[in-house]
């Protein structure tokens, strides 16, 4: 069976989808215009979130005062940690000089130790007081 739809239906229905496209195109179609309003493109302000006082970082170690030795260090027979109590080496250095005195042999005059990779004649020359070979 047909249903018949009276001119009052077929105008609601009309008047539904054009609410619709509206909606769904008015926007799109009005930009160009100027009627929409254009959105703000520009990046949020960062937020800066303080840390609690107690929390402490474990991406950087505060700096720590190095106690120089009371004589001068042996490069031949230092570990490690002896070395790095030496002005400007740091754990990095100490382990190159440990690893080169393991590869090349122990030392026989102090100025070999510039044959190590990042020492140079000038932090050669404040090292100079600090070590002796033995």
């Amino acid at each position: 069976m047909r249903e018949v739809f009276t001119g009052r239906d077929t105008v609601v229905a009309v008047l539904l989808g054009l609410t619709v496209a509206a909606l769904v195109w008015g926007p799109v179609l009005l930009r160009p215009l100027g009627y929409a309003p254009s959105p703000n493109l520009q990046p949020f302000p960062p937020v800066h979130i303080p840390r609690p006082a107690t929390a402490r970082s474990s991406i950087s170690s505060p700096r720590v005062a190095k106690i120089k030795p009371d004589k001068p260090v042996n490069i031949n027979r230092a570990d490690v940690a002896s070395l790095q109590a030496l002005p400007g080496i740091g754990p990095n250095l100490a382990k190159r000089i440990v690893s080169h005195r393991q590869a090349s042999g122990l030392f026989t005059e102090p100025d070999q130790l510039m044959e190590v990779e990042g020492i140079g004649a000038k932090r050669f020359e404040t090292l100079k007081s600090w070590i002796e070979v033995r």
